[in-house]
């Protein structure tokens, strides 16, 4: 498999850093046990496109898994769990649905305004979503009384469930839906009898990501390793 280095570009999560990111060749189908040796390593996948940091200058991304069965949550997060009680998922194969895209743009236009995402959420939306090249992906779908509140992508793979991408309705900010769907998919890893939740990239003092390390306990791929984060895992 052949790979290709990034332009430089401005780091999304860090002031004052660039990005430059190491891709696979788009022209190549990634499989299944391909993309998990790759997952071990660090990579993520964006529709048929695994990619890595390697930032000249900068090692602060560093992907993250939850083993899901020694989680346990936190005060704050059975209260978002039991909030969203009455929410119901659906699994599904990807695939364009109405309902879904229109979620995705109204995602977009909340949480990336003026970045562009949202004026070309129709493209990115089959890009991200539906195009999954030769990898076992699956979307969760979270519902109440039939009306789509959450979608989530995510990747079956032998050593996890790797969650991809989640969008969700902007009108409901007191659910904690982006919180609830974590909490969701790590009990339907154990439902699938897998031993890791990969959520992607985790830096350290950015508040975007911040989040990822209230689920606990956190494990992070450094120095070519997995081993636990004790910095992400202080109770608070």
């Amino acid at each position: 498999m052949a790979f290709y280095l990034s332009a430089l570009q401005h780091c999304p999560y860090l002031p004052d850093q660039e990005e430059l990111l190491v891709l696979s060749d788009p022209r190549e189908k990634i499989g299944g046990m391909e993309y998990d040796q790759l997952l071990q390593k660090g990579f993520r996948r964006n529709g048929p496109v695994a990619y890595r940091p390697m930032c000249p200058q900068c090692d602060a991304c560093i992907s993250v898994r939850i083993p899901v069965a020694d989680f346990q949550p936190s005060r704050s997060q059975r209260r978002t769990w039991a909030r969203n009680r009455d929410v119901r998922l659906c699994e599904q194969n990807p695939r364009w649905d109405a309902a879904h895209a229109r979620l995705f743009a109204n995602y977009q236009r909340w949480r990336h305004p003026g970045g562009g995402m949202d004026e070309q959420a129709d493209r990115l939306y089959r890009e991200m979503i539906v195009e999954t090249g030769g990898v076992d992906a699956r979307l969760l779908v979270f519902e109440q009384d039939g009306r789509p509140l959450v979608v989530a992508l995510v990747d079956v793979l032998r050593s996890g469930v790797s969650a991809v991408y989640t969008f969700y309705t902007p009108d409901l900010p007191q659910h904690g839906l982006g919180i609830f769907t974590i909490l969701r998919q790590i009990e339907w890893t154990r439902e699938q009898g897998l031993p890791y939740l990969y959520l992607g990239y985790w830096v350290a003092n950015s508040r975007k990501m911040d989040y990822k390390k209230r689920f606990r306990p956190l494990e992070g791929f450094v120095a070519g390793d997995w081993r636990l984060l004790p910095e992400a895992c202080k109770r608070e």
